[in-house]
């Protein structure tokens, strides 16, 4: 596309404006809701999905601003994608404040914290983790496959996924898993979607270590996730799932044992 003519620059604003009040309206209602957490902590965790909720809805407009930018005047808007990008950290600390952050740890850690969203229904979770998902694969979608952010979504893989696990009433599935009971094909779909998230995670965590950094942290970070999977089908009794993540992380471990043993050895030979 040739040069972009004060016309266009003007056209793309005027289009823009609208998306800029939305923007802003909710950046109110956070605001809002926020107060709320101060004045009443016993709604904080309704509030913070809440926000999180509004969040998703300003990086929504923030992608389309980019997207009308490159139907209008040819080029991507990376300052609003940036935003897009930020925000999305804010999601999945809202999210983390009510449910933990805990990955590799028995169920019952973070059940007191379920306890806290036992009114919130099972198809209003999977509704959550399938409006964060879509926002982080239109962001990263955006940004384009070279973009200089394309490590950085690991993290942001992992900690979605940490949160769907932990969105999941493990002692509910348990108890209720009968296609007669309401919420079955929610539950079940719910838990499909956390199973595949460990393993995405796990698996661009070992891609981010073999392509990128050679960091044990993030070998270790791909079998935490991987450990946190085992922990599941464990509970659901699914030998079949149960072997496949054993061996990931039996193979995975002795990868890690080696690269610890050259990273020991190259610091005698420093000090030698």
């Amino acid at each position: 596309m040739g040069k972009i003519t004060d016309q266009q620059r003007q056209d793309f604003q005027d289009k823009i404006t609208f998306y800029k009040a939305k923007i802003d309206e909710i950046s109110g209602t956070i605001k809002n809701f926020s107060l709320e957490i101060v004045k009443n902590k016993e709604k904080e965790p309704v509030m913070r999905f809440q926000i999180a909720n509004a969040i998703l809805n300003q990086i929504s407009i923030f992608c389309s601003m980019n997207e009308l930018s490159l139907y209008m005047l040819g080029v991507k808007n990376t300052a609003y994608l940036e935003k897009a990008r930020q925000l999305i950290y804010e999601v999945l600390m809202n999210f983390e404040k009510v449910v933990t952050n805990y990955l590799d740890v028995p169920f019952n850690d973070y059940a007191d914290n379920l306890a806290r969203i036992s009114d919130f229904s099972d198809k209003e979770r999977l509704n959550f983790i399938k409006k964060i998902g879509v926002s982080i694969d239109r962001i990263k979608d955006d940004f384009g496959e070279n973009s200089k952010w394309k490590w950085s979504f690991v993290e942001v893989a992992a900690r979605f996924a940490t949160i769907a696990k932990n969105l999941f009433d493990m002692r509910r599935f348990q108890k209720l898993d009968d296609p007669r009971e309401l919420g079955f094909q929610d539950r079940r779909a719910h838990l499909a979607t956390v199973q595949k998230l460990l393993i995405d995670a796990s698996n661009a965590y070992r891609e981010k270590f073999e392509l990128s950094t050679k960091d044990i942290e993030d070998l270790k970070k791909a079998i935490d996730c991987q450990k946190a999977l085992l922990r599941i089908n464990q509970l659901l009794g699914d030998v079949d799932k149960i072997d496949n993540c054993r061996k990931q992380i039996d193979v995975w471990g002795s990868l890690l044992e080696k690269h610890i043993a050259q990273i020991d050895e190259a610091k005698k030979k420093r000090t030698s």
